[in-house]
């Protein structure tokens, strides 16, 4: 297993055009380039990337290119096949309004959004998953849908080579009555010499208290896994605005045979290797606390499984100043320890620079932690 330890140098140029400033609600167009230089196991890693991002009419589309050499040896396997050519999408985000109120807001809307998206939440079934846990740039999809009675998403962790394939859809029956049914999928799943279908279904019911600045839920759920296991679940949640700021907890109970609905969690890419074989059901649950301001945002959570080691995770960012920014997240198992962080510096309107780090340990083995990845390239999109 490689190791390694390097410094990051790097330097961001970025030119606006049309629009001063960029993407503050005007349309606008943004080129940029980045060099980045560090280490990657015990071999050199350098990078160039070219950047396009646009906004127009309230679509946000960024583009971006990157080569890598490892070792002064250009990586062939990035650019080795024409679907690679998806990872040129780093972001897309658009959405359309399809009802509102007498005052003008909106009610109804459909959004999708593509490439580098954020951790995984699907009712029970998928909590926290990322699909970046190695420098692979990796692009997904999401979409959804919501009115006031039906909420609707639907979402792949990358196009071209998934783990992660789900979905719900969530209906106000009778207020504040709903049900909602949940499923994932990882199409290729390792099991011993070969692979097969993994997925998680859930129905469950929940109802709902709000107000004005306040929602509370509470609901019950079943988690089959085909071939694997069924569970019980019950589940709450709290949603609180205070003085600027959301404070939200979620919590559930949950109890039955193979991983108890717990297999996509924040390490899934990672365990996915025979993790039903550890699964042997039991009781389980999780908690998770989290706050969003202005200034800051924080989350904290873990995870009992049954047959699994815990998992816990924290997440946290903060712009910090008018010109910086960082954030930076852990998870962490029995099994395995992963983290990345980012800290980003505008030193002027055309000249920005940013650090990411990020590693991932083998901890199971009894003498000392494996280093089963180390990245530290410096780019920026």
């Amino acid at each position: 297993m490689r190791r390694g330890i390097a410094l990051v140098a790097l330097l961001t140029l970025v030119g606006t055009a049309a629009g001063e400033p960029a993407f503050e609600g005007d349309d606008a167009i943004r080129a940029g380039a980045a060099i980045g230089a560090g280490g990657q196991g015990d071999a050199t890693y350098g990078a160039v990337e070219l950047q396009l991002d646009v906004l127009w009419r309230g679509v946000r589309l960024g583009l971006g290119a990157r080569g890598v050499w490892e070792d002064g040896v250009f990586r062939r396997r990035d650019w080795s096949h024409a679907a690679d050519l998806v990872t040129l999408v780093r972001q897309l985000e658009a959405h359309v309004a399809l009802a509102t109120d007498r005052d003008g807001r909106t009610t109804s809307q459909l959004a999708i959004a593509a490439g580098g998206l954020a951790p995984a939440r699907i009712a029970r079934v998928a909590d926290g998953h990322r699909a970046a846990l190695d420098d692979r740039l990796r692009t997904g999809a999401r979409g959804a849908l919501s009115t006031p009675e039906l909420e609707l998403g639907l979402e792949i962790d990358d196009v071209i080579d998934p783990a992660l394939i789900g979905g719900a859809v969530s209906w106000q029956v009778a207020r504040p009555w709903g049900v909602h049914v949940a499923a994932v999928v990882d199409p290729r799943a390792p099991d011993a010499m070969t692979t097969r279908v993994a997925s998680a279904i859930e129905l469950g019911f929940a109802r709902r208290w709000d107000a004005l600045q306040r929602r509370v839920e509470l609901g019950a759920s079943l988690v089959g896994e085909p071939g694997d296991g069924l569970s019980a679940v019950g589940f709450g949640s709290l949603a609180v605005e205070h003085r600027g700021a959301r404070w939200t907890a979620r919590a559930d109970l949950r109890g039955g045979s193979g991983t108890s609905g717990a297999r996509f969690g924040a390490l899934y890419r990672f365990e996915r290797n025979g993790v039903i074989d550890d699964a042997h059901g039991g009781v389980g649950g999780g908690l998770a606390l989290g706050v969003a301001a202005p200034a800051f945002s924080l989350s904290i959570g873990g995870r009992a499984r049954p047959g699994l080691a815990p998992l816990g995770t924290i997440a946290i960012a903060a712009p910090m100043a008018t010109r910086i920014q960082a954030g930076g997240w852990v998870a962490a198992s029995r099994a395995a320890t992963a983290g990345a962080a980012e800290v980003r510096v505008a030193w002027a309107r055309r000249l920005s620079s940013a650090l990411q780090i990020a590693r991932m340990y083998d901890t199971e083995s009894a003498v000392m932690p494996t280093a089963a990845w180390i990245w530290r390239p410096g780019l920026v999109r």
